[in-house]
């Protein structure tokens, strides 16, 4: 008996504390109205990225967005329309230079952001040594960066690089595009044989 007394009196005091903070939480919200300012006003709740997490989404973002188009299925829709080859090459110098747009593009704010840094080191370099290696490392990375970006241009101009995925799924879903145009075609003429 002695532990069930134990048990229950335990959840009864346990009840007892929660009623408690709850009647408390209610008494706060109760006591902020409608003239006071709303919690998210000064609460961050998102987690703060560092600058080379920015960098690497930012790199991320335009390249990965453009490249993660469904290829195939455009692949598919122009190779049942035009069935052509020549729209499929044509197909593919857009994907290429759209791809190549958009790395002339990063390579540009690269390069600006470069130079912001590169002022940045001639005001500080009296200043604060261990900024202006700081600054130098991060000048380091974008020049690295710029780099990887004009060589997978250049890879681009022969369908190789990051692009690559992106103009063979093209490719296959043309050449699907095309066998089932085929294909219809042939049971349109089986049909009318008939």
């Amino acid at each position: 008996m002695k532990i069930l007394e134990m048990l229950f009196g335990s959840r009864a005091k346990t009840k007892n504390a929660e009623s408690k903070t709850s009647e408390l939480d209610a008494s706060i919200i109760e006591s902020n109205s409608a003239d006071s300012p709303p919690f998210d006003l000064f609460v961050d709740s998102e987690i703060p990225l560092n600058e080379q997490s920015k960098r690497n989404l930012s790199l991320k973002s335009g390249i990965s967005i453009y490249l993660d188009r469904n290829y195939h299925s455009f692949g598919i829709n122009d190779g049942y329309e035009y069935h052509s080859n020549e729209t499929l090459e044509t197909g593919k110098k857009k994907i290429r230079s759209e791809f190549q747009l958009i790395i002339d593009q990063m390579v540009q704010e690269k390069s600006e952001q470069r130079l912001q840094l590169r002022m940045m080191v001639v005001k500080v370099e009296k200043i604060s040594e261990e900024t202006r290696r700081n600054l130098d490392l991060t000048i380091e990375e974008l020049n690295t960066s710029i780099s990887l970006l004009q060589k997978q241009k250049e890879l681009s101009a022969v369908n190789e690089g990051w692009v690559m995925k992106a103009i063979h799924n093209y490719h296959l879903g043309f050449v699907q595009g095309l066998n089932d145009y085929l294909a219809g075609e042939n049971l349109l003429n089986s049909i009318r044989n008939i």
